[in-house]
């Protein structure tokens, strides 16, 4: 079926739906046809599917003073009601919101779209710009030394008992064919605004989200691997049969072989929680002074919910079905996933993520969030979004004040 259809609205809805996988057979038949149509369609859908155009787009629209492009629209149709012009211009608000959030691909398309006949929309200008978190970390060998690793160059760093520490390609790697059995600790800390990624004596990949750390000998002997964290971190363990994977925190403990999984302990988070993508993991809660709850063992796609004690009880532990696990780990692959995320769990992240500190004024209305970002976006621009859903703000140096 030939699509002669120039509404942008429709042509970013399809392309949406075809980037989540929607599409009917005769959307899809559709949007074939657009596509097909000219060779600037073509220019477009290879753009909207490039990673970096799509950052550049979120960059774009969180420039677009979408109020007052309504508004100009507006004035040119037969007055209504100021009742309905707010209306109007609220449920505009929510829409672009989504179309950024929810639909980023859709947002692109139709700034191209406007921009190609001539329409430009202006936007207000930051007046102090907070740059995104980047790769970096702090490393702490066994006496004490410390060594900013986003600060050095390539090539060996250090030997800690016959194991050798060097940097490749931004990351921390071991060697430790030549190590002695004398036991050496090293501590990797990420900073707010940074993450990093370690591979560990035993060929263990390690990413540590932003104010994290993770604590662990310079190689594993003995009768299983044993390691200490905080914050978030997530785990691609080396199989290895005879010598299981420990991980400790202040809470729990969690038994592996080989696995994939996520762990979330920061202190600010009312629970801790483990999200299984492979193999299996045994939580053990560490006894608390009422209670602790029985070890229970996640398979994959689940998550492990541990509860921090309260006063007059102990900590419980609950198993869900995570079937978007992979949306759990996307920090490590450069987004945000706000699916669900309340407005006082996004603020969190951006705390961790841009360093800077969120205060509340009053009690704002605690939004429910959908959609996804690019990492790599400077803070003004994430702040745009969070205007167009009717968050109030005001960002004086590094402080957030949301009311």
């Amino acid at each position: 079926m030939a699509s002669s259809s120039n509404d942008p609205f429709l042509i970013a809805g399809l392309i949406s739906r075809s980037q989540q996988g929607l599409l009917t057979a005769d959307e899809q038949n559709e949007l074939d046809a657009w596509i097909a149509a000219s060779d600037k369609n073509r220019q477009l859908w290879t753009e909207v599917n490039n990673p970096d155009i799509q950052q550049q787009n979120v960059s774009a629209m969180a420039r677009f003073d979408e109020t007052a492009a309504l508004e100009r629209f507006l004035s040119n149709k037969p007055a209504t009601s100021n009742i309905r012009r707010m209306q109007v211009l609220h449920m505009w608000k929510w829409a672009a919101a989504v179309f950024v959030l929810a639909i980023g691909v859709s947002g692109y398309f139709l700034l191209t779209h406007n921009a190609q006949n001539g329409d430009r929309f202006g936007g207000k200008t930051a007046r102090n710009e907070i740059l995104p978190g980047k790769n970096g970390a702090i490393l702490t060998l066994a006496d004490g030394t410390q060594m900013v690793l986003d600060s050095l160059g390539e090539g060996k760093i250090a030997t800690q008992n016959g194991t050798q520490i060097s940097l490749k390609n931004n990351e921390l790697k071991y060697d430790a064919s030549a190590a002695t059995d004398e036991a050496a600790l090293n501590t990797i800390t990420t900073p707010k605004g940074r993450q990093y990624h370690v591979i560990l004596p035993d060929g263990t990949e390690v990413w540590l989200n932003a104010a994290s750390s993770i604590q662990y000998p310079v190689a594993f002997k003995g009768k299983e691997r044993r390691v200490k964290i905080s914050g978030e971190i997530y785990f691609e363990v080396a199989a290895r049969s005879w010598q299981p994977f420990v991980v400790e925190t202040d809470q729990m403990k969690l038994e592996v072989l080989g696995t994939s999984f996520d762990v979330n302990t920061y202190n600010n988070e009312k629970t801790i929680r483990t999200t299984l993508l492979t193999g299996a993991v045994k939580i053990t809660p560490l006894p608390g002074s009422t209670y602790a709850p029985k070890p229970q063992v996640l398979i994959p796609g689940q998550t492990g919910i541990l509860s921090r004690p309260e006063t007059s009880k102990g900590a419980t532990l609950s198993i869900t079905e995570t079937p978007d696990a992979d949306n759990i780990i996307a920090w490590k692959n450069g987004l945000f996933i706000f699916d669900g995320m309340d407005l006082y769990s996004v603020m969190r992240q951006l705390e961790r993520w841009y360093n800077i500190d969120v205060q509340y004024v009053g009690k704002p209305e605690n939004i429910i969030f959908k959609g996804k970002m690019h990492r790599n976006t400077n803070l003004s621009n994430v702040l745009k979004v969070l205007e167009t859903m009717d968050v109030n703000y005001e960002l004086k140096g590094n402080v957030l004040y949301v009311r």
